[in-house]
């Protein structure tokens, strides 16, 4: 991006301040017909210039003249700049609570989101950790597919160093043969000769299922308390039943 774009600046008025650089102090119709660009817009141009301290006006006669100011005011448009995004930054924190009732407000009502690629499921694990690590419990509860683990971690290999790091825990109900203790997780196992075609992981108020097309992860994120509330009691039920055997 250009650095008077950067700015803010249109095309048209980076063209008429670096003509006025190098020509000097110009009318409005000699600088529309040196640059091309419609009287009209010239000085519409000249006005934001003017506005933002870098181009300066006369009144000599017959016609105003118009001459560019030296380009060290960009560097103070910069810090104009930077103190805006300052006091920006900090109604945004003041405004954050707000905001977060209104975006936990909306979520009270189920909400579906579909991820694809391993990318996809990068995002829900990323997810996984930032909403646990907000619960009480810091503990969420997962159904493993031996034919999915492997895909599982493709964009977030230190996914387990990241979460015992973090103190999370996982319940793990290992579907298929495989899978190792990694610290801060319990894991119990259903044999079965096939592996289960989806990854199930419960967390928060929500339940991603992550299952394979062609080798490629396929996500879906249902965001919804009843839902998982419902999961975890399956979940629990069946956890405590393998404990017996």
């Amino acid at each position: 991006m250009p650095l008077f774009e950067k700015l803010g600046f249109s095309p048209n008025e980076e063209r008429i301040y670096l003509h006025l650089l190098k020509s000097g102090a110009g009318s409005i119709r000699q600088i529309a017909g040196d640059t091309g660009v419609n009287r009209g817009t010239v000085y519409e141009a000249l006005t934001t210039l003017a506005d933002r301290g870098l181009v300066s006006r006369s009144q000599k006669k017959p016609h105003q003249q118009f001459a560019a100011e030296n380009p060290s005011a960009l560097l103070g448009l910069v810090e104009e700049e930077r103190g805006k995004l300052a006091g920006i930054q900090e109604e945004i924190a003041a405004s954050l609570p707000k905001l977060a009732a209104l975006y936990e407000a909306k979520h009270e009502n189920p909400v579906i989101k579909i991820h694809e690629g391993h990318a996809g499921t990068k995002i829900i694990l990323e997810d996984v950790l930032a909403t646990v690590a907000k619960e009480a419990g810091r503990e969420y509860r997962v159904y493993s597919a031996a034919n999915i683990r492997e895909y599982l971690y493709y964009h977030f290999a230190n996914f387990s160093e990241r979460r015992i790091k973090e103190k999370i825990k996982a319940k793990v109900i290992a579907i298929g043969a495989g899978g190792e203790i990694r610290g801060l997780d319990e894991r119990r196992w259903i044999t079965v000769k096939r592996g289960a075609p989806a990854y199930v992981i419960i967390y928060g108020k929500k339940t991603a299922i992550i299952s394979l097309s062609q080798g490629r992860p396929h996500s879906v994120v249902i965001e919804d308390a009843g839902l998982a509330e419902t999961q975890k009691l399956i979940f629990d039920s069946l956890w405590n039943t393998l404990a017996k055997e």
